[in-house]
């Protein structure tokens, strides 16, 4: 990558962020209804000529803000596996509380505004979409219905809590709202989830002494 090529990508990225923490005081000030294109670029001290650049529009940057989010878990997911995750989430939720602590100050503008709770939900949808089809071969009719209902209670009690969280009414640093969050997972998921964990990681140990012996 030649030094032209860099600049104007550091240039393009430094724009980005820009627009966003400009939209991100915004949305704490004024209906988001409201927000316009003028508002985003004077309080960002740039041109139109630079948002245009990168979005179409308010509504485009909302969801360009939604889809990074989504990106950043969609990562973590498929990293860990959504069997692994079901058995025991603890490396998801470390890693999202660690990228949550390094960008507190930027998302907090979007979870403590009036768009908060449009933006956790559509988290929460994306992942019922992502697990609730993947869990379904996993367990009979009956044992589904359990755990489908211990992870409408856990991914509904996590929102109340990173929303407490960024909102300061949750003292704890990233690390240590993980690992309560993890104690309380592991003390209350049901038998058909318990058996599932023992059982990825009988096969792991079984794993990692075949690997041995060879």
């Amino acid at each position: 990558m030649t030094e032209k090529v860099k600049s104007t990508h550091k240039n393009a990225s430094r724009s980005r962020h820009l627009i966003k923490q400009a939209y991100g005081e915004l949305l704490n000030e004024k209906d988001p209804a409201k927000i316009s294109v003028t508002d985003i670029v004077e309080r960002a001290n740039i041109s139109r000529g630079t948002f245009y650049a990168h979005y179409l529009d308010v509504y485009d940057l909302s969801m360009a803000i939604q889809n990074n989010i989504i990106e950043t878990l969609n990562y973590a997911i498929n990293r860990v596996g959504i069997e692994h995750i079901i058995a025991d989430p603890t490396d998801v939720v470390m890693l999202g509380m660690e990228f949550l602590e390094k960008n507190k100050a930027y998302y907090g503008l979007f979870v403590n505004s009036s768009r908060g709770e449009v933006l956790i939900s559509r988290i929460i949808q994306y992942l019922e979409d992502r697990f609730y089809p993947t869990i379904e071969p996993m367990f009979s009719a009956e044992e589904l219905e359990r755990v489908k209902l211990f992870l409408i209670y856990t991914i509904g009690a996590y929102k109340r809590v990173i929303l407490a969280w960024f909102s300061g009414k949750v003292k704890l640093n990233a690390k240590e709202c993980g690992e309560q969050l993890m104690s309380i997972y592991i003390a209350s998921r049901p038998p058909e989830v318990a058996a599932l964990s023992d059982r990825l990681k009988a096969e792991e140990e079984a794993k990692k002494a075949a690997e041995t012996q060879e």
